[in-house]
């Protein structure tokens, strides 16, 4: 009966009020859909995940024309010239949104000044990936190649529960079961090979050194989720522009990357400076760590951490490829060709979900 009732109460309704929620409805429906940045028509969310893709994939290219050089470059300063050329980056960017430079340079300042223990904050991840990399170095000593790329993967499932837990993120079954089908797949695609090229066995023997491999490795499979989801906390808040959370970021990489550099490389750098081997080939590897590093904000800005899990398990299968086709330095095995479908396979399910024809059976 009150079901009746309710159909009577709203055909009884006058046409113009009708007419009126519905207007009402579709222009909710345009408006929230054009708050969605743009870039010709796409939003930003996907524009971003495609451009991080295919500029991780260009970034090893890079990296190894660099190395092939000759020049025997630094690592550690590298990475720290590209974290200075990020924040200058960001801070030319947040001019052009300040409407001139010395408005941006007060607004930084503004913020280190009036909120120092808030800025502190930003060089929570900076410490993050520092800790992750040593225990990373650590869990090589440790483990064999296999057992660590293997577990290394689990920092897909880290970034996804830290993400539910501090973001309040929510993930359904599907979702969940995709990014545990990208962990298979991605660890089939980095699974070690022999100079031969046959893959190397997984072994695990569980004496002293295998245990403390293991906790460095899932410590620093769970530093980088950590890392990437404070990162999207930071850089998603509203009271200021990504560009000066990318600027506030950049500041405090930098400096834990200089320290870094003297610690790994401090009598190196005393003998013979930081700019030791440059090339024009070393800068244009520091360009693209920098605007590499620009990118992975902007996705995280704009999509999210998880998101860019899957942009950076298809720029691995992207430089594979390469390798095998342009480099010839990587022969695919069924092992890399299995692994990439799942990981393939695995995006769009996470994206897109089951598809229709698998759910109308299931209902």
């Amino acid at each position: 009966m009150s079901s009746i009732r309710r159909r009577h109460v709203q055909n009884d309704a006058p046409p113009a009020t009708l007419q009126h929620e519905a207007k009402t409805n579709e222009a909710l429906e345009i408006t929230a859909e054009d708050s969605v940045p743009k870039l010709c028509g796409m939003p930003m969310k996907w524009v971003s995940l495609l451009a991080l893709t295919f500029q991780t994939s260009w970034q090893v290219i890079v990296i190894k024309f660099a190395r092939s050089g000759g020049g025997q470059y630094l690592n550690t300063s590298v990475v720290f010239f590209a974290e200075v050329l990020k924040t200058l980056i960001s801070i030319a960017l947040l001019s052009r949104s300040e409407g001139g430079f010395s408005p941006a340079l007060s607004t930084l300042k503004q913020q280190f000044t009036s909120k120092p223990l808030s800025t502190l904050r930003f060089c929570v991840p900076g410490l993050a990936y520092t800790i992750m990399n040593n225990l990373v170095f650590l869990s090589l000593d440790k483990l064999s190649a296999a057992v660590q790329q293997v577990t290394y993967q689990l920092k897909i499932l880290t970034a996804a529960v830290l993400a539910v837990v501090m973001l309040g993120k929510r993930i359904d079954r599907v979702q969940w079961c995709s990014l545990i089908l990208l962990v298979a797949g991605v660890s089939l695609v980095q699974w070690p090979r022999q100079p031969t090229g046959a893959a190397v066995r997984f072994e695990l023997a569980l004496d002293t050194d295998a245990v403390v491999g293991l906790v460095a490795v899932v410590s620093a499979a769970f530093m980088g989720g950590f890392a990437g989801v404070y990162m999207e906390m930071v850089l998603k808040q509203k009271d200021a522009s990504i560009w000066l959370r990318n600027a506030q970021l950049g500041i405090f990489g930098a400096v834990t990357a200089l320290i870094a550099a003297f610690v790994n490389d401090g009598q190196r750098i005393r003998d013979e400076g930081l700019l030791q081997g440059y090339s024009w080939r070393t800068l244009a590897a520091i360009f693209t760590l920098a605007t590499g590093g620009l990118l992975v904000a902007v996705v995280i800005k704009y999509a999210d951490n998880i998101l860019r899990q899957f942009s950076t398990a298809l720029s691995i299968i992207i430089t594979s490829i390469f390798s095998a086709v342009i480099l010839e330095d990587f022969v695919p095995d069924s092992l890399f060709v299995v692994g990439a479908f799942i990981a393939i396979s695995s995006t769009f399910l996470y994206n897109l979900g089951l598809p229709r024809w698998v759910t109308g059976v299931a209902g």
